[in-house]
């Protein structure tokens, strides 16, 4: 409610011909619930994705109905967003932007990340990240608490713990993941936010990306590193051959990560094509909306009429 409140003051002090919006989240919804009343045109990034386990899924799909432009990381999103009614001529498959400079420039070494966290990483480590899964009957807890056995059936593994978003259940995760981190203080940390150049070297870096997160399929694969993702969250979204699906058990678990961490994980890493681009999104993004003319209204874009 307060974020609905604020965007519509932002919104109209600022009068944007255009206003664009990434994602899924509770307070994107915010954002455009308020430019539509507004009458603001909306360019939504990332549409046409399943995330079957979180109630995300159903926020991405009404954001779609509110936008005018639509920005989509694949061509099956591109297929799935004309399927609920928007005319082609305003979707556009242009990868996923946070791919856009992901591999470019001087990256932090592991060596200076390891001093900077406070963390001896040793080869190889794992970075983890475990969400709510907010729509799927899995227990946001009982589910981390599965993948923290998993880890000390591998003691002598180094792990790098991001936190929780902000979804129903993450603060029990957060308190979770503090208690086994203090318990595994030579091995392990617990970090609120590592930001961009952190997170970048941290995953260039890894033995495997652990848990649950979008970047574990979108941004993970781009690095040819090896991705155990976590139940039911991100289930229905397009992954690389690199990205190891597993149940929110520590046995299933365990297995994901020792294939991780063997030699045919690695190899997967390497061989892996990322469905969600090269990291150029951005620049196609500005050059279609630099030159789109601005349309009126949202109509709907009924297949069976063609």
């Amino acid at each position: 409610g307060l974020g609905t409140i604020g965007m519509a003051d932002a919104l109209e002090r600022l009068a944007p011909e255009v206003l664009v919006i990434l994602g899924d989240r509770f307070e994107a919804l915010a954002a455009a619930q308020s430019a539509l009343i507004m009458g603001i045109p909306i360019a939504h990034i990332h549409g046409g994705e399943i995330t079957e386990g979180a109630y995300d899924d159903a926020i991405r799909h009404a954001i779609t109905k509110m936008a005018t432009w639509h920005f989509v990381a694949a061509e099956a999103y591109r297929a799935r967003v004309v399927n609920m009614g928007t005319p082609p001529d305003r979707v556009f498959c242009v990868g996923a932007p946070g791919l856009d400079g992901l591999l470019s420039g001087s990256r932090m070494t592991v060596a200076d990340l390891s001093t900077d966290i406070g963390l001896a990483l040793n080869r190889p480590y794992v970075l983890a990240t475990y969400h709510p899964a907010t729509s799927a009957a899995e227990d946001p807890e009982a589910g981390l608490q599965q993948a923290l056995a998993a880890l000390d059936a591998l003691p002598g593994l180094p792990v790098i713990w991001t936190y929780p978003n902000a979804d129903n259940g993450g603060r029990r995760i957060i308190a979770a993941l503090e208690t086994w981190v203090a318990q595994n203080r030579s091995r392990a940390v617990a970090v609120p936010s590592l930001g961009f150049d952190r997170y970048r070297a941290a995953m260039a870096g890894a033995g495997c990306v652990l848990g649950n997160s979008s970047s574990g399929i979108i941004e993970a694969p781009s690095f040819h590193v090896p991705t155990v993702n976590i139940g039911a969250r991100q289930q229905g979204r397009l992954s690389a051959s690199s990205v190891r699906h597993v149940t929110a058990t520590k046995d299933s678990i365990l297995e994901g990560l020792n294939w991780a961490l063997s030699d045919d994980g690695r190899a997967a890493a390497q061989a892996a094509e990322n469905p969600y681009g090269q990291g150029t999104a951005a620049d196609a993004m500005w050059v279609i909306l630099r030159d789109a003319p601005l349309p009126q209204g949202l109509p709907f874009y009924d297949r069976r009429e063609e």
